[in-house]
C-alpha cells in the first residue's frame, strides 16, 4: 500500500493511501478577456514549494473560472477553433519549452449574446510531468487566444497544478 502525506512540509506523515495527491494554487486574477483576435493570454502564475519526496506519477492543470460573460450583445460568443493551455518552468521559453496542459474544444464555453453564467472547473487530461517536474515557480497561458466574437470574459481565475504520486 503506497502512503499520503499529511502535516506539513517540515513534518510529514505517511499514512496509508493507494496514490497520493497534493495541489498547489495560483492567486486569483480578477478578470481575463478572451479576445476576437488571436492572441497569446497570460494565466496567473503557480508557485510549487514544500512537495514531499517521492515518485512523481502524473501532474496536471486545473483551471477554475467562477463565470463567463459574453459582453457583446451581437449573438453568442465561445472558443474559436480548437485551442490550448499551455505549461512551462518561468526559466524557460514559449515555444520551446512549453506543453499542452488542458485541450479547449471549438465553441466551448458558449454564452448567449449579452449575458454571464456560471463558470467552470476544467481538469487537463494531458500529464505535464515531462515540464512540471518539482519545486519552483510554473507560467500558464492561452496559447492564441481566439472567440467568435470580441469579449468572452472570464471572473476570479486560478489556476492550479495537481501532483500525484507514490511515497
Amino acid at each position: 500500500m503506497n502512503k499520503i502525506p499529511v502535516g506539513s512540509p517540515t513534518s510529514w506523515e505517511w499514512k496509508d493511501c493507494p496514490v497520493a495527491s497534493i495541489d498547489f494554487w495560483s492567486d486569483t486574477v480578477g478578470v481575463i478577456e478572451l479576445p476576437a483576435v488571436a492572441a497569446d493570454i497570460d494565466l496567473p502564475d503557480v508557485v510549487v514549494a514544500g512537495l514531499p519526496i517521492g515518485t512523481l506519477e502524473r501532474v496536471v492543470v486545473v483551471l477554475k473560472v467562477r463565470a463567463l460573460e459574453n459582453a457583446n450583445s451581437g449573438g453568442p460568443n465561445a472558443i474559436n477553433g480548437a485551442q490550448a493551455i499551455r505549461v512551462k518552468k518561468s526559466t524557460g521559453t514559449w515555444g520551446t519549452d512549453d506543453v499542452i496542459a488542458i485541450d479547449l474544444a471549438d465553441n466551448m464555453w458558449t454564452v448567449a449574446a449579452s449575458t454571464k453564467e456560471a463558470g467552470d472547473v476544467l481538469v487537463g487530461d494531458n500529464d505535464v510531468k515531462s515540464e512540471v517536474d518539482g519545486n519552483g515557480t510554473y507560467n500558464l497561458r492561452f496559447e492564441d487566444a481566439l472567440v467568435d466574437l470580441a469579449s468572452l470574459r472570464l471572473y476570479d481565475v486560478m489556476v492550479g497544478l495537481r501532483f500525484y504520486f507514490t511515497p
